[in-house]
């Protein structure tokens, strides 16, 4: 591959990742649990044990918060900042899909590779969010891609890779992330017939090496916290998760389908493609490399459908392996792609077109038709001097995005976010206030007020954390409506009335904008 592609490759990876950062407003209800808890770790000085509202938060290990906390430190308190590693990381998954897609063919197969998951939708997404996810993604990828070429090629530097980033794995997601790559090795060697590979795996010092990047902080967490830190991050926030829904709505069959449907687009379309191919030509026997990718996708899939808790990140994981194999079509089966195939891109754009437009009304929504007309021409000028119509397709998928990010993105993050609420609350100086509706953590990181919810004192019993239920996340300071001690009061436009209704007090307006009314109890 001419070196120029590799550069064009990475500068619009960086462009798409880093394009609009600073404008992407911290968001609720994920996000803000995430920078929030980055914040205060930095302003605590305590970088050992996660904290939010100025409790312990045991939600997810470690790693996540210190690289939020280390761009903290350096950037300040901003959106950038917060942002920053997610689209690090998310280049870096790029960088190990082209070593990896290279290292298993040839280096044109690893540049499809790489296109592929540069242009899929979830790559996008998860790049530019501030969620654990694009971490999780580079060390799970590691950690089974190393161990495949360990098994073709014997190196020991491969195992020990495997083993490191088996270890930062646990320490950004938790047991998950060397449970399932574990249970993937240990079904392709079940597939294989083959465990004399375990006799070359260095195992004993391997597993110290895992141990080593995992246990200390696990080991010190238990040790300050005790049952707490195990009852809350083993007990709720891994084994509720698996056996109880926290959205039973989305606890259906076809959940996953869908949502790597569009996960992988514009390239899914080329998943039926591929299987009606293979059968055609008589099922070929597929190859040692094809049944591992195949595997750890399949894996990834199943294991998540089974999972009680379902959320549209958790099958991401099998991006890597699809990108590989989609890769290795490219190169070797470029006419997979024609014509045909761009009325299902071009269909797929368009129907986002079309979505993003009922989302939010945005003044630069032009921008999105515009990319379009850019992408067509795109694909006349690349497949004019390269003759790869896959290599447009990504081209086109970039634009739309970049496109996406700030016609629609930036404006959709300024309805998601409570920002708007803590500048009032920091103008009014304020310190601590009672809050009446949904509770807004992106105003505690845009403002560091405290924000008290308040709840009808009936709520209170449903509301109170308990061991092994969801409502061990309600870790928000709270109060009682008909016992309100706040003299200062923030309500949405929409429980304005019920508020105001159900207090002895009176009460002015001090500030208001759309979205957040500033209330103060009138003197007398």
């Amino acid at each position: 591959m001419p070196r120029k592609y590799w550069l064009m490759l990475f500068m619009a990876a960086a462009v798409l990742l880093f394009a609009g950062n600073g404008s992407l407003l911290v968001t609720d209800s994920v996000e803000s649990n995430y920078a929030l808890t980055a914040k205060e770790m930095v302003l605590s000085g305590d970088w050992l044990s996660p904290q939010i509202y100025g409790h312990y938060w045991y939600d997810k290990p470690i790693f996540f918060y210190w690289l939020t906390a280390l761009a903290y430190k350096i950037f300040g308190f901003t959106e950038f900042a917060s942002r920053f590693f997610p689209a690090l990381f998310g280049l870096g998954g790029l960088a190990l899909a082209a070593w990896g897609g290279s290292k298993l063919d040839n280096e044109r197969s690893g540049f499809c590779s790489a296109l592929v998951l540069l242009s899929s939708v979830e790559f996008f997404l998860i790049s530019k969010s501030v969620i654990t996810d694009a971490v999780l993604f580079f060390f799970f990828s590691a950690t089974l891609l190393f161990f495949y070429l360990g098994y073709r090629d014997g190196k020991a530097s491969y195992w020990y890779i495997m083993y490191a980033a088996a270890g930062f794995s646990v320490l950004t997601k938790g047991p998950i992330g060397v449970l399932l790559p574990g249970l993937i090795i240990t079904l392709f060697l079940l597939w294989q017939r083959d465990w004399r590979v375990l006799k070359r795996m260095h195992l004993a010092s391997g597993t110290l090496l895992c141990l080593a990047m995992a246990v200390p902080w696990y080991a010190a967490m238990y040790s300050l916290h005790g049952s707490d830190f195990i009852n809350t991050f083993f007990g709720t926030h891994n084994f509720l998760r698996a056996t109880v829904s926290e959205h039973p709505r989305d606890d259906v069959f076809y959940y996953y389908a869908l949502v790597n449907l569009l996960a992988l687009f514009p390239w899914s379309g080329l998943v039926p493609w591929t299987v009606y191919k293979w059968q055609q030509a008589g099922r070929p026997k597929l190859t040692e490399q094809q049944r591992f990718l195949l595997l750890w996708a399949l894996v990834v899939f199943v294991f998540f459908q089974c999972m009680a808790t379902k959320y549209l990140t958790y099958t991401y994981p099998l991006l890597f392996p699809a990108s590989l194999l989609l890769g290795s079509l490219l190169d070797k089966q470029a006419a997979c792609v024609d014509g045909g195939y761009m009325f299902f891109v071009g269909g797929g754009l368009g129907v986002l077109l079309v979505v993003s437009q009922q989302i939010i009304a945005s003044e630069l929504l032009f921008l999105l038709p515009l990319s379009l007309i850019i992408g067509v021409l795109l694909d006349y000028i690349i497949r004019l001097c390269s003759g790869k119509r896959a290599y447009s397709i990504a081209a086109m998928s970039v634009v739309f995005y970049i496109a996406l990010v700030f016609s629609i993105a930036v404006p959709f993050s300024e309805q998601r976010s409570a920002k708007d609420l803590g500048e009032m609350l920091t103008v009014q100086q304020v310190q601590e206030i009672g809050l009446y509706g949904k509770y807004p953590t992106s105003a505690v990181f845009y403002s560091s007020s405290k924000i008290v919810k308040l709840l009808h004192e009936q709520e209170v019993a449903g509301y109170v954390p308990k061991e092994m239920s969801w409502t061990g996340k309600n870790v928000m300071p709270y109060a009682t409506l008909e016992h309100n001690p706040y003299k200062m009061v923030v309500v949405t436009p929409s429980s304005y009335n019920s508020f105001v209704n159900k207090q002895y007090e009176q009460w002015q307006v001090i500030d208001a904008d759309s979205s957040w009314i500033l209330l103060r109890a009138k003197k007398g």
